[in-house]
């Protein structure tokens, strides 16, 4: 699921949405019924507002501050949706380069490699963009508001890490060659 979360608080978001966007929910069902297995829920608008909300309350942003952190996420959404429909239409052109039978295999890798490369920049674009709506959005912050988010970032970094590499204990110690 495509997520073009350009809000200032990306970093900060993630930590929040990842609790409550995977948020599991155990049905109830008579005793004698079988009880199903657990279903994750789709989020919907109402979860995100849930979460806007709780990421404002959790740093006790003003009404004016709620407001140009609105006109920021506003101006980052028509500043990377060129870039994302870019990157969905490279995305569309690979998969047509890789079902066209009248290529050889030498010349699609060719055209693939190349949009993959096209890919990458446009996500460092991407990237660039939404460091700079999270500067913008950082100038709004009292000295206080900017150590609390520079702690929800680093929990959302730590969620991600936990997600990405389950089980992850840090880096394996080199093997010794077998003499």
């Amino acid at each position: 699921m495509k997520k073009t979360l350009i809000i200032a608080g990306l970093a900060a978001s993630l930590a929040l949405t990842s609790t409550m966007a995977n948020a599991e929910v155990k049905t109830t069902a008579p005793d004698n019924a079988k009880q199903p297995a657990v279903e994750k829920q789709l989020p919907n608008k109402n979860d995100k507002k849930m979460k806007r909300q709780a990421f404002d309350d959790r740093l006790k942003l003003t009404e004016e501050q709620k407001k140009q952190a609105h006109e920021i996420r506003m101006k980052g959404h028509e500043q990377i949706k060129p870039v994302f429909d870019e990157i969905k239409a490279k995305k569309a052109e690979i998969k047509a380069v890789a079902l066209n039978t009248k290529l050889s295999d030498e010349q699609k890798t060719k055209k693939i490699d190349a949009l993959e490369i096209d890919i990458l920049k446009l996500k460092q674009q991407a990237r660039k963009i939404r460091m700079e709506n999270t500067k913008e959005f950082e100038a709004i912050l009292t000295d206080e508001q900017k150590a609390e988010f520079n702690k929800m970032k680093e929990e959302g970094r730590r969620m991600h890490m936990m997600k990405k590499h389950r089980g992850f204990k840090g880096p394996k110690a080199p093997q010794r060659p077998v003499k």
